[in-house]
């Protein structure tokens, strides 16, 4: 049971909020208001009314038919071939196929659903919208219902290449080229640490359309080198003296190159505002859809909430320079490219042009077409072995990582929203982290 604020009045058409917290009874309410706990939270609709301030939290809808069990199918064909004494060389096919995987979204939205009450208009992918002045139901906000509604495929190309040790030198290396591809990488927007929430990521562009999310994964990495090895330094036969100084040492290094993830830039901020052109009146569905402006950043206006919404853009795929991680997109001043009051309209040279679609269209942005920061690092170790007595050995380690000390830009720094990505961050295009500087350490182990 939820109750309201001590002044609220209510009558047999509802109450109007005092402004005051909610209170709540029942079971698990100290740890989930008014959800329960547990298989008590299953179905339980907790969702609140778009205009009460006194708001409750998220539902957990499950559908009548219930939820699914999501399924993968593997594909794997490979060839090894020994191509000289102790070299062998190996290429490999890998893919994967995901069906029914989980996505937990509200589904209290249509797109166009907030143009004034029928009000119409057909949008940029043909379909025919109707203005409800809100939510299809009024009387909740957020709706947010469990569904098998992602699927993904996975695709990779491996080689790699094996030498054993032979004149003191160990090898292998490995390239593998992968493109994954899906319509939707995290089960809600929360849980997406890449991209943050942007429409296929955690929630759809279009419950009805899940097509229009498909996609590069967040976790798309299309390249990938690694190279490691083990070199016995020359005089590991040496005794006496000579053998003490200059025997028994070795070098030892993994080096790893990788392109970066994938991401979106989108609109984060709340609501839409449809006025008139150049006046502050709200439209009305007789201005719809030629006296009708909208400055806000709900570019769909299905009423998500936040906004989820991708521009239109001139550019389909795109990698930005270091540089660019480092000091974000040209031309953005504090408040970052687009802070609502005026349409989106962003244009730098060799980069994307960003502009507002038109009344509930959706952006032409394909979702995930912008390349994350790539990485390189190199680790390398110094060792020596002291043979001290026939029982007892003694190491010697002096270890690098990343020893050339690069600056390995990261999207995020592992909290949800860390990521610089939605078009009004004031940070919009930089790196949120970068990986470890370089690190060294020496060390002495005694094994008998």
């Amino acid at each position: 049971m939820i109750a309201y604020g001590p002044t609220s009045s209510c009558s047999s058409s509802g109450c109007v909020p005092s402004g005051a917290a909610p209170t709540y009874t029942g079971a698990g309410s100290a740890t989930n208001p008014g959800q329960g706990v547990g298989a008590q939270a299953v179905g339980n609709i907790s969702g609140w009314a778009g205009t009460n301030i006194d708001a409750a939290l998220l539902t957990g809808i499950v559908p009548p038919q219930g939820i699914k069990d999501p399924y993968v199918y593997n594909f794997f064909f490979g060839v090894q071939r020994e191509i000289a004494p102790k070299t062998v060389v190996e290429a490999n096919y890998v893919g994967t196929a995901g069906h029914r995987l989980f996505r937990s979204q509200s589904l209290n939205r249509t797109i166009g659903g907030v143009l004034p009450a029928g009000a119409t208009l057909t949008n940029n992918v043909g379909d025919t919208v109707t203005g409800l002045g809100g939510f299809p139901n009024p009387n909740y906000g957020v709706l947010r219902e469990w569904q098998n509604a992602v699927n993904s495929n996975y695709n990779a190309f491996q080689l790699t290449l094996n030498r054993q040790m032979s004149h003191g030198m160990s090898a292998h290396a490995s390239y593998t080229w992968s493109h994954s591809i899906d319509n939707g990488s995290s089960w809600h927007d929360s849980a997406t640490s890449a991209a943050g929430s942007a429409g296929g990521d955690g929630y759809s562009t279009d419950t009805n359309n899940p097509g229009l999310d498909r996609g590069n994964s967040l976790f798309d990495i299309r390249h990938r080198l690694v190279f490691d090895y083990v070199y016995q330094l020359p005089g590991q036969n040496l005794h006496g003296p000579e053998g003490a100084l200059l025997g028994g040492w070795s070098l030892n290094g993994i080096w790893s190159f990788q392109s970066g993830p994938h991401w979106s830039p989108y609109a984060r901020l709340v609501g839409a505002d449809l006025v008139e052109p150049g006046t502050s009146t709200p439209c009305t569905a007789a201005d719809i859809p030629n006296n009708c402006v909208n400055p806000g950043g709900e570019w769909t206006l299905d009423g998500q909430f936040p906004s989820v919404d991708r521009p239109d853009t001139s550019i389909q795929h795109f990698s930005p320079s270091r540089s660019t991680w480092e000091h974000g997109w040209p031309g953005l001043g504090p408040g970052g490219v687009f802070t609502g009051g005026s349409p989106l309209n962003y244009s730098a040279p060799g980069f994307p042009t960003l502009t507002a679609p038109c009344l509930a269209c959706v952006g032409t942005e394909g979702r995930n077409n912008v390349t994350g920061p790539g990485s390189w690092v190199a680790d390398m170790t110094l060792a020596k072995n002291f043979k001290l007595t026939e029982r007892f050995n003694l190491k010697f380690e002096a270890a690098a990582f990343n020893i050339f000390n690069r600056a390995n830009f990261l999207l995020s720094n592992g909290t949800p929203f860390s990521q610089h990505t939605s078009l009004e961050d004031p940070l919009f295009g930089t790196a949120a982290a970068t990986l470890n500087s370089r690190n060294l350490q020496v060390g002495l182990k005694l094994s008998f």
